[in-house]
């Protein structure tokens, strides 16, 4: 059986779609199915959690021509024990990161908190003010899924976050990307992924790979109705979703149609310019500590 020997660690809502589907469509690449959770076990994504047979199971369907297997599991990137677990498993795995600017990464990602069901309070501004608390373990949603997601400024601790990968895999096994960088040249960022993988950077379908879909863009979407979107929140039915639990035929896909039926996109909210001002200063020393990390300049996160 194929193992993966490289893994796409997120973050959500900072490009993982878009990335992940131009893995997918390279055709020397095979992707598992996303957001395994094997790795960062600390964030208790999973209950119970995923077993190693469960994970290498995904990769069953591995075909042996291809060049490179990977996956893509957002949230690892938050966990403090992934790095090393994902060197235990494979030390020369190879492993991407996405990166987001931070205060308007905050802002798409708790929107998208409220979509999944795994946010309670309804204004970012409410749930900045609770990250005290939600950090303290109160006031978390009960499905929220890792319970760290809504500890919002929690998470942008990025430079420790890249450090944590470079002292378990080595900094040449390490590549990470920059949502701008992929805004701006999308085909360059494109080959600089596949030049780190080792996989031929011009293949047919090429173009059609890099123009992705409309959902890898991080629409922002919205439910329909929240009783249904609470619903497929259930953990019963989110087992079923990642393939945890066996579940009678057609029951799996039927669970998709209805959750892809009760999704509407609509305009995110703006940000109050005081809060994002004060989000800005608050997050500069770590933009300037992963600016000296990575050897580049990130002015216009600050």
């Amino acid at each position: 059986m194929r193992t993966p020997d490289f893994v796409f660690v997120g973050h959500p809502r900072s490009g993982s779609g878009l990335v992940d589907g131009w893995l997918d469509g390279h055709p020397d690449l095979w992707m598992a199915q996303k957001e395994l959770h094997y790795f960062g076990s600390d964030l208790r994504y999973d209950h119970p959690p995923r077993t190693l047979e469960q994970y290498l199971r995904a990769f069953a369907d591995a075909p042996a021509s291809a060049a490179r297997v990977g996956e893509a599991s957002t949230w690892t990137l938050c966990s403090e024990v992934a790095a090393a677990e994902l060197a235990a498993f494979r030390p020369e795995l190879s492993v991407i990161a996405s990166l987001r600017e931070p205060v308007s990464w905050l802002a798409s990602l708790h929107s998208h908190l409220v979509f999944s069901a795994n946010e309670d309070i309804d204004r970012f501004e409410d749930a900045i003010a609770a990250v005290p608390d939600r950090a303290a373990g109160r006031r978390v949603p009960p499905l929220c899924a890792p319970p760290i997601a809504v500890t919002y400024t929690r998470l942008v601790r990025y430079a420790a976050q890249i450090e944590r990968l470079y002292a378990a895999l080595g900094r040449d096994r390490v590549h990470v990307v920059i949502l701008d960088d992929v805004k701006h040249d999308p085909a360059g960022q494109y080959r600089s992924i596949l030049r780190f993988l080792g996989v031929r950077e011009d293949f047919p379908g090429f173009d059609q790979v890099l123009a992705g879909t409309a959902r890898s863009r991080n629409s922002n979407r919205a439910v329909r109705s929240r009783r249904v979107r609470d619903w497929i929140k259930q953990p019963a039915q989110q087992r079923v979703l990642r393939r945890l639990d066996p579940a009678p035929p057609g029951v799996e896909l039927a669970l998709r149609a209805i959750r892809r039926a009760n999704i509407k996109y609509v305009p995110r909210d703006p940000i109050d310019p005081a809060l994002e001002r004060r989000l800005r200063a608050e997050l500069r020393p770590e933009v300037e500590r992963l600016e000296e990390l990575l050897g580049r300049s990130l002015t216009g996160w600050k």
